[in-house]
């Protein structure tokens, strides 16, 4: 059930096994927008599915998007995004594909996708990543290769809805036979686009496109009030500036798998700052580093985010999500008033943590001591507390054992102190933790009672009920 469309819209979804070679149909004319977004390391069922929104007004364009399948059902990428959409005419066709079809299999996935008898006008393709352009050189911003289409066009259009440099080039090879009429754009991005930034200009690219076309009326925009439509509690997920590849993966499938009625959708600081947190019931941020986050998110983002968790949000913070959740430095959330100690660098180990009373009922778990993999997370040494400290900082688990720094030396004074934590901040609840427990899948309920607490507001610290 694809419950997060348009309840107007006219429903039709079916399963593509396998892509055939004879079954097209070249007959009317039919504007179709098909784009590619290609992630690394996608995984799915065999297949595609395919799901057709129909506008109130069905005489329009006929506009395809084809994405690829979302790692896990919970998952609210570019398909769902752009399903929210206002559309007021014609119909938008979304086809999520296991493996994203290259320029030559285009035309084989559109004839076992669309009904016979239809055929393209236009094709819009999102490739995703790639490390360099077709001359080798390294690619600085979003490119977009166009094949037969109005180029002026497309080139205004991007850079009024992208607002950063974008390569145009034209495609010199010929398509294939049920694409010639066709006008064909291919999208590519730099090799270490975070997917939130993919799926954001991809979105705005979509959006000011299907205004060209007048699917969308000049006024009409993505609102991140409408994903509520998608899920019960949402989860923003931020996996941009400052933050590593692993942790966004990690945290996505423990929050996906383990707990109920979620939806995640991730966010970068440009998200953020225009509302991104607004439908959310939580945050979470996982590892990297503390001051990019805070860089990436500016000035006005950390406010945005500090507003979402004073009037009721939740925050979680892994590693330099715990150390940004502090007031280490200028550019950190203050939200916890704790200092990490110098030097922060402790080394890379796995090591030992032992929950706390408190711990153990707030994280509903038996289990006293744990091993987990630690790499470089904050210590707030009390010695080295303000005022002695923050009182409402709730201690969860404590280092049972040291990890060894580069040169060797065992960090000693790191045993007893904080490795999980939490506090209430005005009315929202916020949870840090210092080591890697979503690196090791027996430790994924621990991880998700983490996130399900920062949801519950009316949940103590103290007591964990």
């Amino acid at each position: 059930m694809l419950l997060w469309w348009r309840p107007e819209a006219a429903l039709e979804r079916r399963k593509v096994m396998m892509i055939s070679k004879d079954r097209l149909r070249s007959t009317g004319r039919v504007l179709v927008l098909a784009l590619m977004l290609f992630f690394i390391g996608n995984t799915g069922v065999h297949g595609s599915w395919v799901t057709v929104h129909r506008a109130p007004d069905p005489e329009g364009p006929h506009v395809v998007l084809v994405v690829p399948v979302a790692a896990h059902e919970a998952s609210i990428g570019l398909a769902r995004q752009v399903a929210t959409l206002p559309l007021q005419r014609g119909t938008l066709t979304v086809i999520q594909a296991e493996r994203v079809p290259d320029h030559d299999q285009l035309g084989e996935v559109l004839k076992r996708a669309l009904p016979d008898g239809e055929r393209p006008n236009w094709v819009w393709v999102h490739q995703g990543i790639v490390p360099t352009d077709d001359a080798g050189r390294k690619i600085t911003g979003p490119t977009i290769r166009l094949q037969a289409a109005n180029v002026d066009q497309v080139r205004e259009t991007a850079a009024q809805v992208i607002q950063t440099e974008v390569t145009i080039s034209v495609i010199r090879s010929e398509s294939p036979d049920q694409l010639a009429s066709c006008g064909v754009a291919f999208f590519a991005y730099p090799s270490g686009t975070p997917r939130s930034r993919q799926i954001r200009y991809t979105r705005l690219l979509v959006t000011g496109w299907l205004r060209d076309v007048q699917s969308l009326a000049d006024d009409a925009d993505f609102c991140w009030q409408r994903l509520s439509e998608c899920a019960d509690r949402l989860i923003a997920l931020y996996d941009a500036e400052g933050i590593g590849s692993s942790g966004p993966v990690a945290l996505e499938r423990i929050a996906a798998q383990q707990l109920q009625d979620v939806g995640i959708y991730r966010v970068c600081g440009e998200d953020i700052r225009e509302g991104a947190l607004s439908v959310a019931s939580t945050s979470i941020f996982p590892g990297g580093s503390g001051r990019g986050i805070g860089n990436g998110l500016q000035t006005e983002g950390r406010e945005r985010l500090r507003e979402f968790i004073t009037a009721g949000g939740g925050y979680l913070g892994v590693c330099a999500g715990a150390y940004f959740a502090g007031s280490g430095l200028e550019n950190y959330l203050h939200a916890i008033p704790l200092k990490h100690s110098q030097p922060w660098a402790r080394g890379r180990a796995m090591l030992e943590i032992e929950l706390t009373d408190e711990g153990q009922q707030l994280l509903g778990t038996d289990q006293r001591v744990l091993s987990t993999r630690y790499n470089n997370g904050p210590v707030f040494l009390d010695s080295e507390q303000a005022d002695g400290g923050d009182p409402d900082f709730v201690v969860l688990a404590r280092f049972k054992t040291p990890s060894k720094d580069s040169r060797g030396n065992v960090r000693d004074e790191m045993v007893g102190q904080a490795a999980i934590g939490a506090r209430v901040f005005g009315q929202g609840r916020i949870l840090i933790i210092s080591p890697h427990p979503e690196s090791h899948p027996q430790h994924d309920p621990l991880v998700a009672r983490a996130i399900q607490w920062t949801m519950e507001p009316e949940r103590a610290v103290s007591t964990g009920q």
